[in-house]
Protein backbone atom coordinates (compact mmCIF):
# COMPACT_ATOMS: atom_id res chain seq x y z
CA UNK A 1 0.00 0.00 0.00
CA UNK A 2 1.28 3.61 -1.10
CA UNK A 3 2.82 5.15 2.05
CA UNK A 4 2.98 2.05 4.19
CA UNK A 5 6.73 1.69 4.17
CA UNK A 6 7.57 5.41 5.46
CA UNK A 7 9.69 6.91 7.94
CA UNK A 8 8.46 10.22 10.12
CA UNK A 9 11.63 12.69 10.24
CA UNK A 10 12.36 11.23 13.85
CA UNK A 11 12.44 8.18 12.67
CA UNK A 12 14.60 9.31 10.22
CA UNK A 13 16.90 10.89 12.40
CA UNK A 14 17.18 7.91 14.63
CA UNK A 15 17.75 5.69 11.19
CA UNK A 16 21.14 8.87 10.97
CA UNK A 17 22.16 8.49 15.18
CA UNK A 18 22.12 4.94 15.01
CA UNK A 19 24.08 4.15 11.77
CA UNK A 20 26.68 7.17 13.75
CA UNK A 21 26.59 5.07 16.89
CA UNK A 22 27.53 1.62 14.97
CA UNK A 23 30.60 3.70 13.61
CA UNK A 24 31.88 4.73 16.64
CA UNK A 25 31.81 1.83 18.93
CA UNK A 26 33.17 -0.41 15.43
CA UNK A 27 36.74 -0.14 17.00
CA UNK A 28 35.21 -2.16 20.28
CA UNK A 29 33.32 -4.47 18.03
CA UNK A 30 36.45 -5.37 16.38
CA UNK A 31 37.38 -7.36 19.09
CA UNK A 32 34.36 -9.15 19.01
CA UNK A 33 33.91 -9.99 15.44
CA UNK A 34 36.29 -12.78 15.38
CA UNK A 35 34.67 -14.86 17.71
CA UNK A 36 31.21 -14.64 15.75
CA UNK A 37 31.45 -18.16 14.48
CA UNK A 38 32.30 -19.46 17.43
CA UNK A 39 28.17 -18.16 18.88
CA UNK A 40 26.23 -20.89 17.77
CA UNK A 41 25.48 -22.05 20.74
CA UNK A 42 24.03 -18.64 22.32
CA UNK A 43 20.25 -19.52 23.34
CA UNK A 44 17.89 -17.48 20.46
CA UNK A 45 14.39 -16.21 20.94
CA UNK A 46 11.93 -18.75 18.04
CA UNK A 47 11.95 -17.29 14.63
CA UNK A 48 8.18 -15.63 15.69
CA UNK A 49 9.08 -13.61 18.05
CA UNK A 50 10.93 -11.34 15.70
CA UNK A 51 8.36 -10.59 13.17
CA UNK A 52 10.45 -8.26 11.26
CA UNK A 53 13.03 -10.80 10.44
CA UNK A 54 11.07 -13.74 9.56
CA UNK A 55 11.09 -15.42 6.67
CA UNK A 56 8.17 -16.39 4.36
CA UNK A 57 8.29 -20.04 4.21
CA UNK A 58 5.88 -20.77 2.05
CA UNK A 59 5.42 -22.12 -1.76
CA UNK A 60 4.78 -20.02 -4.82
CA UNK A 61 1.87 -21.04 -6.85
CA UNK A 62 0.47 -18.61 -8.75
CA UNK A 63 0.92 -18.67 -12.13
CA UNK A 64 2.78 -16.49 -14.15
CA UNK A 65 0.97 -14.84 -17.55
CA UNK A 66 2.74 -14.79 -21.13
CA UNK A 67 4.59 -12.01 -21.28
CA UNK A 68 4.40 -9.38 -24.69
CA UNK A 69 6.45 -10.60 -27.59
CA UNK A 70 8.03 -6.88 -27.04
CA UNK A 71 9.35 -7.65 -24.13
CA UNK A 72 10.85 -11.82 -24.84
CA UNK A 73 14.60 -12.05 -25.45
CA UNK A 74 16.21 -14.99 -24.61
CA UNK A 75 15.60 -18.31 -22.23
CA UNK A 76 17.39 -17.38 -18.94
CA UNK A 77 20.59 -15.47 -20.20
CA UNK A 78 22.85 -15.25 -23.32
CA UNK A 79 25.29 -17.68 -22.86
CA UNK A 80 28.53 -17.74 -25.40
CA UNK A 81 29.68 -21.16 -24.57
CA UNK A 82 32.64 -20.79 -25.90
CA UNK A 83 33.47 -18.10 -24.92
CA UNK A 84 32.92 -19.36 -20.90
CA UNK A 85 35.15 -22.59 -21.29
CA UNK A 86 37.94 -19.80 -23.02
CA UNK A 87 37.25 -18.16 -19.40
CA UNK A 88 37.16 -21.35 -17.40
CA UNK A 89 40.20 -22.86 -18.83
CA UNK A 90 42.79 -19.43 -18.61
CA UNK A 91 41.25 -18.69 -14.92
CA UNK A 92 39.03 -20.50 -12.70
CA UNK A 93 36.45 -18.62 -10.70
CA UNK A 94 37.49 -18.64 -6.79
CA UNK A 95 36.02 -18.28 -3.88
CA UNK A 96 35.34 -14.04 -3.29
CA UNK A 97 36.57 -14.29 0.23
CA UNK A 98 39.73 -16.55 -0.66
CA UNK A 99 40.51 -13.99 -3.78
CA UNK A 100 40.35 -10.78 -1.17
CA UNK A 101 40.94 -12.36 2.49
CA UNK A 102 41.27 -8.58 3.25
CA UNK A 103 37.43 -9.15 3.88
CA UNK A 104 37.94 -10.79 6.72
CA UNK A 105 40.18 -7.93 8.16
CA UNK A 106 39.87 -5.25 10.37
CA UNK A 107 39.62 -2.83 7.84
CA UNK A 108 37.10 -4.90 5.59
CA UNK A 109 34.53 -2.37 4.12
CA UNK A 110 31.62 -5.09 5.92
CA UNK A 111 32.77 -4.38 9.08
CA UNK A 112 30.30 -1.68 9.61
CA UNK A 113 27.61 -4.19 9.29
CA UNK A 114 28.76 -5.67 13.02
CA UNK A 115 25.48 -4.99 14.44
CA UNK A 116 23.50 -7.15 12.15
CA UNK A 117 26.28 -9.48 12.08
CA UNK A 118 26.12 -9.82 15.84
CA UNK A 119 22.51 -10.17 16.65
CA UNK A 120 21.93 -13.01 13.47
CA UNK A 121 24.75 -14.68 13.98
CA UNK A 122 23.95 -16.94 16.37
CA UNK A 123 20.89 -18.14 14.34
CA UNK A 124 23.20 -18.10 11.13
CA UNK A 125 25.82 -19.92 12.28
CA UNK A 126 23.73 -22.70 14.29
CA UNK A 127 21.93 -23.57 10.47
CA UNK A 128 25.42 -23.26 9.04
CA UNK A 129 26.76 -26.17 11.59
CA UNK A 130 24.04 -28.47 11.38
CA UNK A 131 24.47 -28.09 7.97
CA UNK A 132 28.26 -28.93 8.04
CA UNK A 133 27.72 -32.06 10.43
CA UNK A 134 25.16 -33.40 7.89
CA UNK A 135 27.50 -32.84 5.31
CA UNK A 136 30.34 -35.19 7.02
CA UNK A 137 28.77 -38.40 5.50
CA UNK A 138 26.23 -36.80 2.63
CA UNK A 139 25.88 -40.78 1.42
CA UNK A 140 22.28 -42.30 0.91
CA UNK A 141 21.18 -44.30 4.05
CA UNK A 142 18.66 -47.27 2.41
CA UNK A 143 18.17 -48.30 -1.43
CA UNK A 144 16.45 -46.73 -3.79
CA UNK A 145 12.70 -47.70 -4.28
CA UNK A 146 11.91 -47.98 -7.84
CA UNK A 147 10.07 -45.13 -9.43
CA UNK A 148 11.12 -43.06 -12.38
CA UNK A 149 12.80 -39.90 -12.51
CA UNK A 150 9.54 -38.03 -12.81
CA UNK A 151 7.85 -39.42 -9.96
CA UNK A 152 11.09 -38.49 -7.98
CA UNK A 153 11.64 -35.22 -8.92
CA UNK A 154 7.46 -34.27 -8.38
CA UNK A 155 8.36 -36.09 -4.58
CA UNK A 156 11.58 -33.84 -3.87
CA UNK A 157 9.77 -30.53 -5.09
CA UNK A 158 6.55 -31.62 -3.00
CA UNK A 159 8.90 -32.06 0.02
CA UNK A 160 10.32 -28.78 -0.82
CA UNK A 161 7.41 -27.12 -0.58
CA UNK A 162 6.37 -28.77 2.82
CA UNK A 163 9.83 -27.24 4.20
CA UNK A 164 8.22 -24.16 3.23
CA UNK A 165 10.73 -22.95 0.42
CA UNK A 166 9.68 -21.06 -2.00
CA UNK A 167 10.82 -22.67 -5.26
CA UNK A 168 13.29 -25.19 -6.22
CA UNK A 169 14.82 -26.16 -8.99
CA UNK A 170 16.65 -28.73 -10.91
CA UNK A 171 19.79 -28.73 -13.35
CA UNK A 172 23.19 -29.84 -14.24
CA UNK A 173 26.14 -29.64 -12.17
CA UNK A 174 29.26 -27.55 -14.43
CA UNK A 175 32.61 -27.38 -12.89
CA UNK A 176 32.68 -23.56 -14.69
CA UNK A 177 30.58 -22.29 -11.97
CA UNK A 178 32.05 -23.85 -9.12
CA UNK A 179 35.00 -22.13 -6.87
CA UNK A 180 38.05 -23.31 -7.69
CA UNK A 181 38.90 -24.40 -3.67
CA UNK A 182 36.20 -26.71 -3.79
CA UNK A 183 36.49 -28.82 -6.59
CA UNK A 184 35.81 -32.76 -6.01
CA UNK A 185 33.31 -32.18 -3.43
CA UNK A 186 30.64 -32.58 -5.34
CA UNK A 187 28.60 -35.68 -5.14
CA UNK A 188 26.51 -36.28 -8.09
CA UNK A 189 26.14 -34.21 -11.82
CA UNK A 190 22.88 -32.93 -10.42
CA UNK A 191 22.10 -29.15 -8.60
CA UNK A 192 19.13 -28.59 -6.99
CA UNK A 193 18.99 -24.97 -6.68
CA UNK A 194 16.74 -24.05 -3.14
CA UNK A 195 14.62 -20.18 -2.97
CA UNK A 196 13.33 -19.32 0.61
CA UNK A 197 11.94 -15.49 0.38
CA UNK A 198 12.83 -13.18 2.86
CA UNK A 199 10.42 -11.09 4.94
CA UNK A 200 8.50 -8.18 3.15
CA UNK A 201 7.97 -5.63 5.50
CA UNK A 202 11.45 -5.38 6.22
CA UNK A 203 13.12 -5.33 2.85
CA UNK A 204 10.66 -2.06 1.56
CA UNK A 205 12.64 -0.57 4.87
CA UNK A 206 16.45 -0.42 3.28
CA UNK A 207 18.92 0.45 3.64
CA UNK A 208 18.80 -0.10 7.15
CA UNK A 209 19.49 -3.14 10.01
CA UNK A 210 16.23 -4.10 9.93
CA UNK A 211 16.08 -5.14 6.40
CA UNK A 212 19.67 -7.00 6.95
CA UNK A 213 18.69 -9.02 9.66
CA UNK A 214 16.24 -10.12 7.73
CA UNK A 215 18.45 -10.74 4.78
CA UNK A 216 21.05 -12.83 6.83
CA UNK A 217 17.99 -14.42 9.34
CA UNK A 218 16.24 -15.89 5.75
CA UNK A 219 19.90 -17.28 4.95
CA UNK A 220 19.48 -19.43 8.28
CA UNK A 221 16.51 -20.58 7.43
CA UNK A 222 17.43 -21.47 4.18
CA UNK A 223 20.07 -23.71 5.76
CA UNK A 224 17.71 -25.55 7.81
CA UNK A 225 15.33 -26.20 5.06
CA UNK A 226 18.10 -27.28 2.50
CA UNK A 227 19.93 -29.74 5.15
CA UNK A 228 16.50 -31.38 5.58
CA UNK A 229 15.51 -31.62 2.03
CA UNK A 230 19.06 -33.23 1.63
CA UNK A 231 18.52 -35.31 4.30
CA UNK A 232 14.97 -36.84 2.70
CA UNK A 233 16.57 -37.14 -0.41
CA UNK A 234 19.27 -39.55 1.02
CA UNK A 235 16.51 -41.25 3.01
CA UNK A 236 15.13 -42.42 -0.78
CA UNK A 237 18.75 -44.07 -1.50
CA UNK A 238 21.03 -41.18 -3.13
CA UNK A 239 23.67 -39.09 -2.71
CA UNK A 240 22.96 -35.36 -1.64
CA UNK A 241 24.97 -32.21 -0.29
CA UNK A 242 23.82 -28.48 0.72
CA UNK A 243 26.53 -26.11 -0.21
CA UNK A 244 25.83 -23.88 2.65
CA UNK A 245 24.73 -20.17 1.69
CA UNK A 246 28.64 -18.59 1.99
CA UNK A 247 28.21 -20.97 -1.20
CA UNK A 248 31.20 -23.16 -2.78
CA UNK A 249 29.33 -22.17 -6.51
CA UNK A 250 27.85 -19.49 -8.46
CA UNK A 251 24.21 -19.93 -7.31
CA UNK A 252 22.69 -17.47 -9.76
CA UNK A 253 24.00 -18.88 -12.79
CA UNK A 254 22.67 -21.95 -11.37
CA UNK A 255 19.04 -20.38 -10.65
CA UNK A 256 19.09 -19.60 -13.90
CA UNK A 257 19.44 -22.60 -15.62
CA UNK A 258 17.09 -24.25 -13.44
CA UNK A 259 14.38 -22.15 -14.63
CA UNK A 260 13.60 -19.65 -11.21
CA UNK A 261 14.26 -16.75 -12.89
CA UNK A 262 15.99 -14.27 -14.94
CA UNK A 263 19.57 -11.89 -14.56
CA UNK A 264 18.33 -8.35 -13.58
CA UNK A 265 20.39 -5.42 -15.05
CA UNK A 266 21.23 -4.95 -10.43
CA UNK A 267 22.81 -7.98 -11.03
CA UNK A 268 20.61 -10.28 -9.00
CA UNK A 269 18.30 -13.10 -9.98
CA UNK A 270 14.87 -12.02 -10.43
CA UNK A 271 12.05 -14.35 -9.55
CA UNK A 272 8.64 -13.83 -10.67
CA UNK A 273 7.10 -14.01 -7.89
CA UNK A 274 9.54 -12.12 -5.21
CA UNK A 275 12.06 -10.25 -7.78
CA UNK A 276 15.59 -10.41 -5.79
CA UNK A 277 13.80 -10.40 -2.61
CA UNK A 278 14.97 -13.60 -1.75
CA UNK A 279 18.07 -15.69 -0.80
CA UNK A 280 19.58 -18.96 -2.87
CA UNK A 281 21.70 -22.29 -2.10
CA UNK A 282 22.51 -25.24 -3.86
CA UNK A 283 22.82 -28.91 -3.37
CA UNK A 284 24.39 -31.44 -5.47
CA UNK A 285 23.04 -34.99 -5.81
CA UNK A 286 23.27 -38.55 -7.92
CA UNK A 287 19.47 -38.80 -7.31
CA UNK A 288 18.47 -39.35 -11.17
CA UNK A 289 15.94 -36.21 -11.51
CA UNK A 290 14.43 -34.46 -14.48
CA UNK A 291 16.23 -31.03 -15.12
CA UNK A 292 14.26 -28.09 -15.64
CA UNK A 293 15.34 -25.64 -18.40
CA UNK A 294 15.38 -21.24 -18.22
CA UNK A 295 12.92 -19.47 -19.49
CA UNK A 296 12.00 -16.01 -20.32
CA UNK A 297 9.94 -14.83 -18.44
CA UNK A 298 10.24 -11.31 -20.43
CA UNK A 299 12.67 -10.01 -17.16
CA UNK A 300 15.42 -8.91 -19.49
CA UNK A 301 12.89 -6.44 -21.25
CA UNK A 302 11.21 -5.20 -18.37
CA UNK A 303 14.97 -4.52 -16.90
CA UNK A 304 15.37 -2.63 -20.36
CA UNK A 305 12.80 -0.37 -19.88
CA UNK A 306 12.66 0.44 -16.23
CA UNK A 307 15.72 0.95 -15.64
CA UNK A 308 15.06 2.32 -11.87
CA UNK A 309 17.81 0.45 -10.16
CA UNK A 310 20.65 1.90 -12.54
CA UNK A 311 19.24 5.49 -11.87
CA UNK A 312 18.32 4.90 -8.20
CA UNK A 313 22.15 3.34 -7.38
CA UNK A 314 23.35 6.05 -4.60
CA UNK A 315 27.23 4.66 -5.35
CA UNK A 316 26.51 4.94 -9.14
CA UNK A 317 27.83 1.25 -9.47
CA UNK A 318 24.69 -0.41 -12.14
CA UNK A 319 25.55 0.19 -16.09
CA UNK A 320 22.38 0.36 -18.25
CA UNK A 321 23.99 -1.68 -20.49
CA UNK A 322 24.79 -5.49 -20.92
CA UNK A 323 28.00 -7.05 -22.21
CA UNK A 324 29.89 -10.11 -22.10
CA UNK A 325 31.78 -10.86 -19.28
CA UNK A 326 33.15 -14.61 -19.22
CA UNK A 327 30.70 -15.92 -21.69
CA UNK A 328 27.51 -14.37 -20.21
CA UNK A 329 25.95 -11.10 -21.31
CA UNK A 330 25.15 -8.99 -18.09
CA UNK A 331 24.93 -5.61 -17.07
CA UNK A 332 28.62 -6.03 -14.49
CA UNK A 333 28.39 -3.77 -11.82
CA UNK A 334 31.39 -2.16 -10.56
CA UNK A 335 32.57 -3.54 -6.99
CA UNK A 336 34.99 -1.40 -5.87
CA UNK A 337 32.25 1.08 -6.08
CA UNK A 338 29.24 -0.83 -4.50
CA UNK A 339 31.08 -2.63 -1.95
CA UNK A 340 32.73 -0.23 0.38
CA UNK A 341 29.14 1.78 -0.33
CA UNK A 342 27.37 -1.71 0.89
CA UNK A 343 29.43 -1.97 3.91
CA UNK A 344 28.84 1.10 5.51
CA UNK A 345 24.92 1.44 4.51
CA UNK A 346 23.86 -1.99 6.47
CA UNK A 347 24.06 -3.72 2.98
CA UNK A 348 22.44 -0.81 1.18
CA UNK A 349 19.85 -2.95 -1.15
CA UNK A 350 18.71 -0.07 -2.67
CA UNK A 351 18.69 -1.56 -5.95
CA UNK A 352 16.83 -4.25 -4.47
CA UNK A 353 14.20 -2.19 -2.77
CA UNK A 354 13.39 0.22 -5.64
CA UNK A 355 13.17 -2.83 -8.20
CA UNK A 356 8.94 -3.17 -9.49
CA UNK A 357 9.21 -6.91 -9.87
CA UNK A 358 10.50 -7.11 -6.15
CA UNK A 359 7.95 -5.05 -5.01
CA UNK A 360 4.82 -5.95 -6.72
CA UNK A 361 5.66 -8.99 -8.54
CA UNK A 362 5.93 -10.02 -12.10
CA UNK A 363 2.48 -10.58 -13.05
CA UNK A 364 1.20 -7.11 -11.97
CA UNK A 365 4.56 -5.28 -13.58
CA UNK A 366 3.51 -7.29 -16.78
CA UNK A 367 -0.13 -6.58 -16.62
CA UNK A 368 0.63 -2.75 -16.17
CA UNK A 369 2.92 -2.90 -19.07
CA UNK A 370 0.69 -4.31 -21.41
CA UNK A 371 -1.63 -2.05 -20.18
CA UNK A 372 -0.06 0.75 -20.34
CA UNK A 373 3.01 0.20 -22.05
CA UNK A 374 4.84 1.76 -18.95
CA UNK A 375 6.18 0.35 -15.41
CA UNK A 376 4.24 -0.30 -12.53
CA UNK A 377 5.65 2.54 -10.03
CA UNK A 378 7.97 4.23 -12.22
CA UNK A 379 8.30 7.85 -10.43
CA UNK A 380 6.21 7.64 -7.45
CA UNK A 381 7.99 7.65 -4.21
CA UNK A 382 6.21 4.66 -3.03
CA UNK A 383 8.30 2.43 -5.22
CA UNK A 384 11.71 4.61 -5.66
CA UNK A 385 12.04 6.35 -2.44
CA UNK A 386 14.27 5.62 0.21
CA UNK A 387 15.84 7.07 3.90
CA UNK A 388 19.44 7.31 3.32
CA UNK A 389 21.25 6.14 6.89
CA UNK A 390 24.35 8.09 6.48
CA UNK A 391 22.32 11.52 6.60
CA UNK A 392 18.93 10.89 7.67
CA UNK A 393 17.48 12.53 4.36
CA UNK A 394 14.53 10.79 2.24
CA UNK A 395 15.50 10.53 -1.84
CA UNK A 396 12.21 10.60 -3.76
CA UNK A 397 12.56 10.00 -7.51
CA UNK A 398 15.04 11.69 -9.63
CA UNK A 399 17.34 12.03 -6.16
CA UNK A 400 19.61 10.34 -4.58
CA UNK A 401 22.58 10.93 -2.23
CA UNK A 402 25.71 12.83 -2.81
CA UNK A 403 28.64 10.23 -1.99
CA UNK A 404 32.14 11.63 -1.22
CA UNK A 405 35.47 10.50 -1.26
CA UNK A 406 35.24 9.68 1.80
CA UNK A 407 32.32 7.12 1.53
CA UNK A 408 34.38 4.81 -1.04
CA UNK A 409 37.59 4.85 0.92
CA UNK A 410 38.20 2.56 3.32
CA UNK A 411 41.82 2.94 4.93
CA UNK A 412 43.87 0.08 5.10
CA UNK A 413 41.59 -2.23 2.77
CA UNK A 414 43.38 -2.52 -0.42
CA UNK A 415 40.44 -4.10 -2.82
CA UNK A 416 41.59 -4.96 -6.28
CA UNK A 417 38.86 -5.68 -8.35
CA UNK A 418 40.97 -7.09 -11.23
CA UNK A 419 42.31 -9.43 -9.11
CA UNK A 420 41.74 -13.16 -10.31
CA UNK A 421 44.06 -16.08 -8.72
CA UNK A 422 44.56 -15.79 -4.97
CA UNK A 423 48.24 -14.72 -3.27
CA UNK A 424 49.89 -18.42 -3.65
CA UNK A 425 46.92 -20.46 -5.38
CA UNK A 426 48.14 -23.63 -7.34
CA UNK A 427 46.42 -24.72 -9.66
CA UNK A 428 45.34 -28.23 -9.49
CA UNK A 429 42.41 -27.81 -12.18
CA UNK A 430 43.75 -30.44 -14.23
CA UNK A 431 43.93 -33.19 -11.52
CA UNK A 432 40.68 -32.60 -10.27
CA UNK A 433 38.62 -32.28 -13.54
CA UNK A 434 40.35 -35.78 -14.53
CA UNK A 435 39.08 -37.40 -11.29
CA UNK A 436 35.54 -36.05 -11.60
CA UNK A 437 35.60 -37.18 -15.35
CA UNK A 438 35.37 -34.36 -17.40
Amino acid sequence: MPGKFTRNGLQRAALKWGHQLGDLLYPIARKTLPFRPKMWWIPRLPIWAHPRRAPHARAWTAPIPTPAADLLTSPGVTLLPEAQQQAYDEVPLHDFIRLHPEMRGENSPTGHMWISLLSTSPRVQGAARRRAQANLDPGATTVPARVTPAELTRAVKAEAARLGLGAVGVTAYDIKYNYAEYHGLAVGDTVIVGILEQNFDSTQMAPSLRAEKAALTAYAGLEDRMRLLADWIRAQGYDARAEGFVGESMVIPYAVQAGLGQLGLNGQLLTPHAGSRCRIEVMTTNAPLVHDAPIDFGIEGICDECQICVKRCPAGAIPATRKESRGVVKAKLNTKRCLPVMGKTAGCSVCMKTCPVQRFGLPAVLGEFERSGTILGKGSDDLEGFDWPLDGKHYGPGERPRLGPEVFATPGFEFDPDRKVPVGWVDKKDETTEALGY
